[in-house]
């Protein structure tokens, strides 16, 4: 099973959203937060630091860990299996610099993600993270 952090990034009550690449190998043009594949051996929060700053332009002294949620086992569309190990940052940086993975950011309030395509899992990543609140849809599943 394939291990993946997810960071998810908020400044001041508003959620840091990437629209993914048509790049990248999945989830297309959907809305999520700053994902990556973590290296067998590395620390989940160090990874996540090093996929914020490529993702994203920020610095890990652009940012404060909020919380490291639980380790989520979840499922893709395509049943695939994944390990994910969450993160909440906050930052006062609201200018980003994006990579290739994404072709745009925005920072939102929840009641502003109605509208916006966003990947089948980060319910359960912003759920982790204790912050269902950030999400339209805010009942979290035990």
């Amino acid at each position: 099973m394939p291990d993946v952090v997810a960071a998810v990034l908020i400044s001041g009550n508003r959620l840091g959203l990437f629209k993914r690449s048509r790049r990248v190998g999945g989830d297309a043009d959907r809305w999520h937060c700053v994902t990556g594949y973590l290296p067998p051996g590395l620390d989940p929060l160090a990874h996540a630091h090093t996929e914020i700053n490529e993702e994203t332009g920020l610095a890990a002294v652009d940012l404060s860990l909020v919380c490291r949620g639980r380790t989520l086992e979840l499922r893709d569309p395509r049943d695939n299996a994944w390990n994910v190990f969450p993160f909440l940052f906050d930052t006062p940086r609201c200018d980003l610099v994006l990579n290739w993975e994404h072709d745009e950011y925005r920072w939102v309030r929840p009641a502003e993600m109605g509208d916006l395509a966003t990947v089948s899992w980060l319910r359960d990543v912003l759920c982790a993270v204790g912050r269902p609140d950030l999400h339209e849809d805010a009942g979290c599943a035990e």
